[in-house]
């Protein structure tokens, strides 16, 4: 006999027609309506200690048949709260508790959840569902070790391709590789052709440069779904990276047949016409994947060294740079530098972090190098002979300080400041002379 039909027999007994009209709004998927119909035979028990004593497994019931409702509705924190209103009544009532557990995944308690799903494991050490749910969870938080252990416990007594799955991509977050490798084959073993798990497998090959597999299996894919748009590009990838240029090129120009007119198709059909040295037709490729991102630097550089193979005819025997592509080579130096007023302002402001704790050798390694990158910010100079003085070290202090008045304006703040600091260090390192 069902869950639900089991509760509704017992409600029967109690109310009568009461529970047939709630089977009724559960078939019709009234949710709504059913809470309410739920509330009316919850008031017929009685809310006192005694009526709730003597109709425990009633109200039990009713509470856990409201809770789905709710559920079914997105109220989950209001399942949460019937739930637990009742779990007084029962602590080891184990429906009661899986969906306690369930709510409060729903709700994104999940250590919570998580400790609910201990308790269970130990009521019920066979429950797999239990130990998927605990795995899940630790995955789910990013406790990969934690997850592995918890997994292979359940693999251990059933592969079940999803912990499988899980497992291997747990050993992945890992930095495992070989690992992650295994439990992907054994996927693979029991799942043969799975996309989702061939791609992963593919991502680690690809990282090992282990080009050869790669290209196998997908090749082995294709040949019963040439279309695929998960496994074509892959093997694309797979063929640039080995170097078989003109076949990587069949199928970029496929993906791009089939409708696929996205950067990566772009960029690899200008790389491949690239590494075949026909600069026209890599430019009119990697043309377009710039227009579609140009904030790729690997990108600007090689179309701006496609465009230096063109250039420009000056005369008979004379020829000069392609102007556009030294304005792309300028264009990536500038994405691989660093802002300098950026960088003034980060090492500026590391310095004077540094200064407010009197950690001032630290301080004035970071004075410098945001002086560095914006020679007109002198106070770094004063800032640094400043450091210096507190450090006794009044040799350095003077020079700073001096190097500060050849550029400083005189009656400035900063300047008087400086001739005062110039007196006081003088006196001091006369005194201890």
């Amino acid at each position: 006999m069902s869950c639900l039909l089991t509760i509704l027999v017992s409600l029967f007994v109690l109310f009568g027609d009461g529970p047939g009209r709630l089977q009724e709004l559960l078939d019709r998927y009234d949710y709504k309506a059913a809470i309410s119909v739920i509330d009316s035979l919850v008031v017929d028990i009685g809310t006192d200690s005694a009526s709730v004593a003597e109709n425990r497994e009633a109200v039990i019931d009713l509470a856990l048949q409201k809770a789905r409702c709710l559920r079914k509705l997105y109220r989950m924190q209001e399942s949460v709260e019937v739930l637990a209103g009742v779990l007084h009544l029962d602590q080891f009532n184990i429906e009661l508790l899986a969906d306690l557990a369930e709510s409060h995944m729903q709700v994104g308690n999940t250590m919570e959840a998580f400790n609910l799903y201990v308790i269970l494991s130990q009521m019920q050490p066979d429950n797999s569902y239990f130990k998927i749910c605990r795995a899940r969870i630790l995955y789910r938080e990013k406790q990969y070790e934690e997850c592995i252990a918890a997994s292979k416990a359940i693999i251990a007594h059933d592969s079940i391709p999803e912990i499988l799955s899980m497992t291997a991509d747990a050993y992945k977050h890992l930095g495992q590789a070989d690992s992650a490798l295994v439990y992907y084959n054994h996927v693979l073993a029991i799942r043969p052709g799975h996309v989702p798990t061939m791609s992963k497998k593919a991502d680690i090959l690809l990282s090992k440069k282990q080009y050869l597999p790669v290209v196998d299996m997908s090749r082995e894919y294709l040949r019963e779904d040439p279309d695929n748009m998960t496994m074509l590009p892959i093997y694309g990838l797979a063929l640039h990276l080995q170097g078989s240029y003109p076949l990587s090129l069949e199928q970029f120009e496929h993906q791009r047949e089939l409708g696929d007119d996205s950067y990566a198709v772009h960029y690899y059909l200008g790389m491949n016409h690239y590494m075949m040295d026909d600069w026209p037709r890599a430019i009119e490729e990697l043309e377009k994947a710039y227009q579609i991102d140009s904030t790729d630097v690997t990108l600007v550089y090689q179309l701006a060294h496609a465009k230096s193979h063109m250039t420009i005819m000056n005369s008979l025997d004379s020829r000069s740079l392609n102007p556009e592509s030294e304005r792309l080579y300028a264009k990536a130096l500038e994405m691989l530098q660093p802002s300098p007023a950026m960088m003034h302002n980060i090492y500026g402001s590391m310095a004077m972090a540094r200064h407010t704790i009197e950690q001032y050798e630290e301080a004035i390694k970071y004075y410098e190098l945001s002086y560095k990158y914006d020679s007109r910010n002198i106070s770094a100079l004063s800032s640094i002979g400043y450091c210096y003085e507190r450090m006794k070290n009044y040799d350095k202090a003077l020079e700073y300080y001096e190097r500060y008045k050849k550029v400083g304006k005189p009656g400035t703040a900063g300047y008087r400041f400086v001739e005062e600091s110039i007196e006081y260090v003088k006196r001091e390192k006369f005194m201890e002379e």
